[in-house]
């Protein structure tokens, strides 16, 4: 039995902190959690942190590309685009190594332990993800889609599988489940990546080619999750019964009734395509993209949390999960501890994982801790003092 005291913990519901939190786990479940000390706590048994100190729940990212965390800081004199570009030359085996190092600093230096990835190098996550599971490596909880989906020449078309017409669509969506995909991701519309010749406002994939796929996904037990900017992507997205918008950038209040009343979740990853933006060979679009993408996209969140949409913290490539928590706290005008909630209790139920994202008797012991009150300020999100994944540290 080990038990963490800390001055404060936050559950991870977005509103419940306990003061002189007492945590208590038991191989990989948590077994205790209240404001007071519990009678066979001993200090043996117990790590004692200073009154700066706050726990919180495994923090959850549920939009990345996992072989990619090295372009969220492109090397001096370079853009995002040309870092890039030479990353992902190189042969699978070499990205699998940068993704094991990407994940062991989740772990150890941003108190991440449950990552959703979104593909582009092959099945190389679905390899790592095996060999954590089977404990060959350290490294948090991997959700993968595989190689994601994309209709010929469409976003990111090098990197996913690309088909045309509903019954080659089925077909992609089978062969990912077949080969481990845990979640299906579609490329629905336009991005950023060559803006502006490509138009994220155009949409990609027909209606009736992502109803075939999602219920190909359904059928198979799958959730799926699809790249959209666009309105129309978005509504056609919808209507054929995809779980999970990616980006949405383009909303109207119309199409999010329509999510509302579907339960569709929104991921939005605002600091992944700004930053992609400010490090690329976008950065002279800025004004533009803000007035036809981002401006757009911080209404649609607004009136997306007023109509009950789940909102979860994801980064794609070029965002951090802590300036994430920051910029959905700054956009909804929401507290540190409602914002964590987003990264932590909303993320478990978007990614379907009761078992994390609450400090709760029975979860999974994945807990963070991080030096500085973040019921206060979000800053301290940027220094982890250990991380524990299945009552492990990892630090």
């Amino acid at each position: 039995m080990t038990y963490l005291h800390a001055s404060r913990a936050i559950i991870g519901d977005g509103k419940t902190v306990l003061s002189s939190a007492w945590v208590g786990f038991d191989g990989k479940f948590i077994t205790y959690v209240d404001s007071q000390k519990p009678l066979n706590a001993t200090p043996e048994n117990t790590r004692e942190f200073d009154e700066s100190v706050t726990l919180t729940p495994g923090l959850m990212n549920i939009h990345d590309h996992i072989s990619r965390k090295s372009l969220r800081f492109p090397a001096p004199g370079k853009t995002f685009g040309e870092c890039a570009t030479k990353l992902m030359s190189n042969d699978l085996p070499y990205l699998i190594l940068h993704s094991y190092v990407n994940m062991l600093s989740y772990l150890k230096d941003e108190g991440i332990t449950y990552v959703r990835d979104q593909g582009l190098t092959g099945y190389t996550c679905i390899n790592l993800r095996q060999a954590i599971d089977e404990g060959l490596v350290m490294g948090p909880y991997i959700s993968s889609c595989g190689m994601s989906i994309s209709i010929t020449g469409g976003h990111c078309y090098r990197q996913s599988m690309e088909c045309d017409g509903p019954d080659a669509v089925r077909r992609a969506v089978r062969i990912q489940c077949n080969k481990g995909a845990d979640v299906i991701k579609f490329m629905g519309s336009g991005g950023l990546e060559h803006f502006p010749q490509e138009d994220p406002s155009i949409p990609q994939f027909t209606l009736e080619e992502l109803r075939a796929g999602a219920d190909a996904a359904h059928d198979l037990g799958r959730d799926c999750a699809i790249h959209a900017y666009s309105n129309e992507g978005i509504r056609r997205a919808v209507l054929a019964g995809i779980d999970h918008i990616e980006h949405g950038c383009m909303m109207t209040e119309d199409l999010i009734e329509e999510m509302a009343k579907r339960g569709t979740h929104l991921n939005p990853t605002m600091t992944g395509i700004r930053g992609a933006a400010k490090a690329g060979p976008n950065a002279k679009y800025w004004d533009m993209l803000q007035e036809r993408v981002f401006s757009k996209q911080e209404q649609g969140m607004r009136w997306a949390k007023a109509a009950g949409i789940l909102i979860g913290a994801g980064t794609d490539t070029a965002g951090t999960l802590r300036d994430e928590i920051a910029m959905i706290a700054d956009t909804l005008g929401e507290g540190p501890i409602e914002a964590i909630g987003r990264a932590t209790g909303t993320n478990a139920i978007i990614a379907k994982r009761g078992d994390m994202g609450l400090l709760e008797v029975g979860r999974l012991a994945n807990i963070a801790a991080f030096d500085g009150d973040l019921t206060k300020s979000l800053d301290g999100l940027a220094h982890v003092v250990q991380t524990w994944k299945d009552g492990t540290p990892c630090k």
